[in-house]
């Protein structure tokens, strides 16, 4: 994989920040071949077990096929930003089952500090488009049973208090994820190694972590498994289906997964670390765990990614709408507490240790 983007890839190894930095500056080409070598790399990175994501592939999929409609069709370039964001909203949408938060995702993410309302309209469609087709081929989503809130116990202050406490820790663990990806990568460079030792020795590090029993539920996707007393997704919605080490070897995998090449994206890591997270502080406090599991599921992305409305939208499709009101100030909360540094360096206003590179016109 890190041979054939070197080789190839050009631009296309930047992957969502690429074409999130292209939506802000609606300006530049995005290479066409970023959708072969994403599908490619993330298949080959879930068949192999690396822990990594799939949102990746989706949006620069999208992103990818938009950018050769535009070559293909001549379009000036006032069309730039309008046919990214659909290939952006009609990806997020299609590899969850969530339009609304995949139309609002296209509109946040890019620029986190004023979404790009004006471009709603836009995002809707192709992202209803993009979820009926999917579903039309049969595509299944999963969806996780939260009993409903009863809005009189948040009156509780040790309930209230908790909820604060789980907001904190949630906008901690993205902030600590994006850290240790970006120290990892960061780390290969200083070494300045030949371009295939990161490489081998990311692969090595995660062939040894697949012999350890206690690591084995931590590569891979994470959302199923073929053993029952595993830890995932679906578990950690359950009393007692996740280990106070869950969320941190989460954390650990993919970030090396990530730093060392493997190909695949981030959301769904995020995913499993907020709700084994929420699990854990859940049984802890003696609270409901698939409440607080829901609440880190959607909170971690939320704040590491710097999109709390999306995170509150998604709450809502996947959960019931009841819990938006709920799942807002929580969001909002794990966006602050994550700081200045973000999963995208190409956004504005979440700006990693990383410096996003200048998008230059071609």
């Amino acid at each position: 994989m890190v041979w054939v983007y070197k080789r190839w890839g050009c631009e296309a190894g930047r992957g969502n920040d690429l074409i999130l930095e292209r939506i802000r500056l609606q300006t530049g080409a995005i290479p066409a071949r970023i959708t072969p070598l994403i599908f490619a790399g993330s298949f080959l990175s879930h068949l192999f077990g690396a822990s990594t994501g799939r949102e990746g592939a989706a949006v620069q999929m999208g992103g990818g096929l938009a950018a050769l409609l535009l070559r293909l069709t001549r379009l000036p370039q006032p069309f730039i930003r309008p046919l990214l964001l659909a290939g952006v909203a009609a990806g997020f949408s299609s590899i969850f089952g969530t339009p609304l938060a995949g139309a609002l995702f296209a509109i946040e993410a890019p620029t986190p500090r004023r979404p790009l309302l004006q471009m709603l309209p836009l995002a809707l469609i192709a992202s209803f488009s993009g979820d009926f087709v999917c579903r039309a081929w049969g595509a299944k989503h999963a969806f996780y049973a939260v009993p409903p809130i009863v809005w009189s116990d948040l009156s509780s202050l040790k309930i209230l208090g908790a909820v604060l406490v789980a907001a904190v820790c949630f906008g901690g663990a993205g902030h600590l994820f994006v850290r240790l990806h970006d120290g990892i990568r960061a780390g290969f460079t200083r070494l300045a190694a030949p371009w295939w030792l990161p490489p081998l020795l990311g692969g090595v590090l995660l062939t040894a972590a697949a012999q350890a029993p206690s690591l084995v539920d931590y590569l891979g996707l994470g959302t199923w498994s073929t053993r029952p007393e595993a830890v995932t997704l679906a578990s950690a919605f359950t009393p007692g289906g996740a280990t106070d080490i869950s969320w941190i070897s989460k954390i650990s995998l993919t970030a090396l997964s990530l730093g060392s090449g493997f190909k695949g994206g981030e959301v769904t890591p995020l995913f499993f670390v907020g709700a084994t997270l929420g699990n854990s502080l859940a049984n802890h406090l003696n609270l409901a765990p698939q409440l607080f599991a829901a609440l880190g599921f959607v909170s971690v992305f939320a704040g590491a990614a710097h999109t709390p409305l999306t995170g509150t939208l998604l709450a809502a499709e996947i959960f019931g709408p009841s819990f938006a009101p709920l799942f807002l100030p929580v969001c909002w909360i794990a966006h602050r507490v994550c700081g200045s540094v973000g999963i995208y360096c190409g956004q504005r206003g979440a700006v990693t240790s990383e410096s996003p590179q200048k998008a230059m016109p071609k």
